[in-house]
């Protein structure tokens, strides 16, 4: 089981970009259109989150990203 997570985690790796923090944090700045969806958990992001971030946590992405942002070629940061 724990061979088929790690294929899983280094499929993903290869296949989903990654964004330093600071690119992040210029896009934020300059107002370009994207969307930050912050994967965490609710106790974890009432403690503190992303002015304008999206709490979406893990278990529930696949059931409502599509009605959360509608418009596929969105660019969306998780955290």
């Amino acid at each position: 089981m724990a061979d088929i997570g790690r294929k899983m985690v280094e499929i993903a790796q290869g296949t989903v970009s990654s964004m330093p923090a600071t690119d992040v944090n210029t896009k934020m700045e300059t107002g370009e259109p994207f969307v930050v969806l912050d994967v965490r958990e609710p106790d974890e992001w009432a403690n503190g989150h992303i002015e304008g971030a999206i709490l979406l946590s893990r278990g529930r992405i696949e059931g409502r990203l599509e009605e959360l942002v509608p418009d596929k070629d969105t660019p969306i940061v998780t955290h």
